[in-house]
């Protein structure tokens, strides 16, 4: 839906300039879809996360075995719980402000440039509008970073899926044995 509303523009600032900008039909239609782009791609996303992970540490908090008769056993298994919750609580809410923060940037000045009067288009505008999409961007980028660098059951899931990219370069030992003995792994960790 996007693409329909982009056009390619001439434009004057510090020299002759080709960007690409929106160009609706009417005044009604951009602000429709300046309200329905972050409606639907921040405010929904957002919520959507938020009721999720609120959830989930919700069902965490639960408790889910009953403690044994050794009290020590159970004191052991509640502090345990305990600190398993608090990392998750800290990587949810870093994974739900990273969305807020990379998100951001663009949907409030799409909503800054369509609903207030005034608003004068320029290079510099365009710029921002540039680094705030990068931002966007950038979010997919860093969710698996959070999640592998806070979440061993992350990493350990991440191993069994890809062992490869986990193992270390294998030689030949054996002279007398199978030249290919080791093919596979030389081949991927040389990077071909």
């Amino acid at each position: 839906m996007v693409l329909v509303y982009n056009r390619l523009t001439e434009g004057y600032w510090f020299g002759p300039q080709t960007y690409c900008s929106e160009s609706f039909p009417s005044v009604t239609h951009e602000k429709a879809f300046i309200l329905y782009n972050f409606l639907v791609v921040y405010i929904l996303p957002l919520l959507t996360i938020l009721i999720c992970y609120v959830a989930m540490l919700y069902q965490m908090g639960r408790p889910t075995v009953e403690p044994a008769d050794h009290a020590y056993q159970g004191q052991q298994l509640a502090e345990r719980s305990e600190a398993m919750r608090a990392r998750i609580s800290r990587m949810v809410a870093i994974i739900v402000l990273l969305f807020a923060v990379c998100w951001g940037p663009v949907q409030f000045l799409i909503l800054f440039q369509g609903f207030v009067l005034g608003f004068r288009h320029s290079y510099y505008t365009y710029k921002v509008k540039i680094w705030a999409h990068c931002m966007s961007y950038a979010n997919s980028c860093v969710n698996p970073l959070v999640y592998a660098f806070m979440g061993a059951s992350f990493r350990k899931a991440f191993k069994k899926v890809f062992p490869f990219a986990s193992k270390q370069r294998v030689g030949v030992s054996n002279a007398a044995g199978p030249a290919n003995a080791h093919t596979e792994l030389q081949f991927i960790s040389s990077g071909m």
